[in-house]
């Protein structure tokens, strides 16, 4: 799949970046941004986002799945966490990570080849989330950490994963949420909308640092975020906050079809 023209900087305004999140802009930005990515990940979020990664595995990775499928996988920092967790656990999972920039699933891609453990390693592929070359009930589980909503249909994403999981999986969302502390919202957006852009741009020469926030801003999230799982898999939702309530946690059982 050849990188499509396009990012935030090439005629597109940064609201109606964020607004549209035509797929082309959006392979755009990440193919720009893909050298950079891991450590603008790390450095902007302090290292908390690892943190995060190692709650969702440990959270999600139980029962002995036997297929894993995460999307919108970037470098693939999930799918390495996911196999890890599984290795501790003893399990014999097979993690398949699926991205629609080939940027960074070669970068993902890398990363897997580093690992030990042959065979076990996570499979990267080139997929769109909105369109999963699985079969329906493939997996047993399928996860996304902070890409979801930069689909450009959320319902139709989340939807896919559902379908592609077996009745009875499981949907993990891992995504950026706004706290409900007033002081602790009010300090977090000074550095996101704030900070975090400058050194974002200063180091990545992107606006993509830009288009986060905004993206994050605009984004349902709490029990909006929940009817729209739910909708998805049929099941209930439970949510877990992280670190004051900047990230949470999604979880869905996906019911009877």
């Amino acid at each position: 799949m050849a990188v499509e023209g396009g990012n935030p900087e090439q005629g597109v305004g940064e609201e109606r970046f964020v607004g549209s999140k035509r797929p082309s802009d959006i392979r755009g930005m990440f193919h720009d941004i893909s050298p950079t990515y891991d450590f603008l990940n790390h450095l902007l979020s302090l290292n908390i986002d690892r943190r995060w990664r190692r709650f969702v595995a440990r959270n999600v990775m139980t029962g002995n799945p036997a297929r894993v499928l995460d999307v919108c996988a970037g470098t693939g920092d999930l799918a390495i966490e996911l196999t890890n967790e599984a290795r501790r656990c003893g399990f014999a999972t097979k993690v398949t990570a699926s991205d629609f920039t080939p940027s960074m699933m070669r970068r993902g891609k890398n990363k897997f080849e580093q690992m030990e453990g042959g065979d076990e390693i996570p499979r990267a592929m080139v997929a769109d989330t909105m369109r999963l070359p699985f079969s329906t009930g493939t997996f047993d589980l399928a996860t996304v950490a902070f890409g979801i909503r930069n689909v450009t249909d959320v319902g139709a994403g989340l939807a896919e994963m559902a379908r592609v999981c077996r009745v009875g999986g499981r949907v993990a969302v891992l995504e950026f949420s706004q706290p409900r502390n007033r002081l602790i919202a009010w300090c977090y957006n000074r550095y996101f909308f704030g900070v975090l852009p400058w050194v974002g741009r200063l180091i990545s020469g992107s606006r993509a640092y830009t288009y986060l926030p905004k993206s994050v801003a605009k984004f349902p999230d709490g029990e909006e975020f929940s009817r729209l799982l739910s909708q998805a898999t049929g099941g209930e939702v439970t949510r877990h906050p992280l670190t004051f309530g900047v990230a949470t946690l999604y979880l869905s059982i996906v019911a009877e079809r």
